[in-house]
């Protein structure tokens, strides 16, 4: 089956229902901003009554293997925002989900960067910065040792919102 023609929107409220969706069924109240906040996707409030927001990247494929996300995500370091990170894995399989809490993101996104830009590309020349950062789901130089076995942690794991 060929790759099904969706747009980036389309694929980006697609994970922010499917997070909706998830943490409904576990007890939380949700609700979608449907673009009108900047810097998160949903409302929630968990079950014992805190209020929480998160921020929902989606990405379409299977084979997806990283989130491309914004320089502000360095910074965004708040006890109560978290990010969704879905992988829909479409047309076929069930989509998967990390939910992390920002700080974690903003401090691997950040370090991944200054290494990033210190490594030298092929050719030798020096990298470019730029406002893109790449969040990656699977071990890389340029993330922690231990990178996949914390993203096991925070796979399927709405808990963290607790």
């Amino acid at each position: 089956m060929s790759k099904l023609k969706i747009s980036k929107n389309t694929i980006g409220i697609s994970g922010e229902f499917y997070i909706a969706y998830i943490l409904a069924k576990h007890g939380f109240q949700v609700n979608v901003s449907l673009g009108r906040t900047e810097g998160f996707d949903l409302f929630v409030k968990n079950p014992q009554g805190k209020n929480l927001t998160v921020s929902v990247k989606t990405t379409y494929s299977n084979k997806s293997n990283f989130f491309i996300m914004n320089k502000k995500a360095e910074t965004l370091i708040e006890e109560d925002l978290f990010y969704a990170f879905v992988r829909l894995n479409m047309p076929n399989d069930e989509p998967e989900f990390w939910i992390i809490p920002s700080f974690v993101v903003a401090h691997v996104i950040k370090v991944a960067h200054e290494i990033h830009l210190k490594t030298p590309k092929k050719d030798g020349s020096a990298h470019k910065d730029t406002n893109f950062r790449l969040l990656r789901l699977q071990d890389n130089f340029k993330f922690p040792d231990d990178w996949e076995k914390q993203l096991e942690g925070f796979k399927s794991n709405v808990d963290s919102l607790r």
